[in-house]
């Protein structure tokens, strides 16, 4: 007979697992399947009112109780995976603390921006009109990366236009970059203080988010396989972005910009998220990024790799001089 647990318990038990919480019924978690890619529709579904657990896909059909979960996942034995379940559990104290935070942590509110603006705009770019789709090439930006993310061109403001998406998806603005000089024109209200470039994508790649400043830095990392990064859109971090990479990850590489800002941007995100396994990509052992790099899109693909495989801990990079 499987074990049943209290709705706090099994929701620690699977953040631990780094299983994707998507809702919830009135005694399920409905997550994204660990077994299968599951990338859009939640198709796992685990019960505390009967400790079991279920994967729907036809293709996948995973299920057991959620011992066997964590023994599946973490590779422990049946007595380590128990000490395991056993550590997750709550105390009284944090189970109201935990509920009490669930009730008071709303969602922000956002405005959607008209998918037709994206799609036109995109549709110039992508004919080669007024040199914009060159630019980007300039950038390192490729023309399947130009697709994926539906980077579009004003003609009017003369700016390439990045569309930017809530956490959950929606289409809430786009984030402008001229392609002569160095100026930026936002959408009207721009919600970057409630969302992170990418977040949408990057949060179903499993518990890491590589974080970096800017949307192209964020585009060029997925051009080199790190599908998994976010862009904070400038040289800050508002408090819900903070709880955004609290919710979403469990590892985060900063990858911030080589200067003095990239830096306390970095230290902020480690400061505020002690929870987490926060890392600092690093070339090697001297150099934070190779021929003086200032960030991402000064780097190669091999350079960018390089990077993220020799992250170092907080702590490591702390008392670095």
């Amino acid at each position: 007979m499987a074990d049943t647990y209290t709705k706090a318990d099994l929701r620690s038990i699977l953040r631990s697992c780094n299983i994707e919480i998507i809702s919830q019924t009135g005694t399920d978690f409905l997550c994204l399947c660990p077994f299968h890619h599951n990338t859009d529709s939640p198709a796992f579904a685990a019960s505390y009112s009967k400790g079991l657990y279920v994967c729907y896909n036809q293709n996948c059909n995973s299920s057991g109780t959620i011992l066997d979960l964590v023994i599946k996942l973490t590779g422990r034995n049946n007595f380590e995976a128990m000490r395991f379940i056993s550590s997750n559990k709550m105390s009284e104290t944090e189970m109201l603390e935990e509920e009490l935070k669930e009730l008071l942590d709303e969602k922000p509110e956002f405005e959607v921006f008209p998918t037709q603006t994206v799609e036109g705009a995109h549709m110039l770019l992508m004919s080669g009109a007024y040199g914009a789709k060159d630019y980007l090439l300039s950038r390192k930006i490729n023309e399947e990366a130009m697709e994926y993310f539906q980077l579009g061109f004003s003609a009017i403001q003369k700016m390439t236009m990045v569309p930017l998406h809530s956490p959950d998806g929606v289409l809430v603005g786009v984030i402008g970059r001229s392609i002569e000089g160095k100026s930026f024109k936002n959408s009207p209200n721009l919600p970057r203080n409630k969302t992170l470039f990418n977040l949408h994508r990057a949060k179903r790649q499993g518990g890491t988010i590589i974080v970096v400043e800017s949307s192209f830095d964020a585009i060029r990392l997925w051009q080199a396989g790190f599908p998994n990064a976010v862009a904070t859109l400038g040289g800050s971090i508002s408090d819900i972005n903070i709880q955004n990479l609290n919710r979403y990850a469990s590892t985060i590489i900063v990858m911030t910009d080589n200067d003095k800002a990239g830096r306390s941007l970095g230290e902020t995100i480690a400061n505020k998220l002690k929870n987490k396994n926060v890392l600092w990509a690093r070339y090697d052992s001297l150099v934070t990024y190779p021929h003086q790099a200032k960030d991402v899109g000064d780097l190669t693909d091999e350079e960018i790799n390089q990077c993220i495989k020799n992250a170092i801990p907080h702590f490591e990079y702390a008392n670095i001089d």
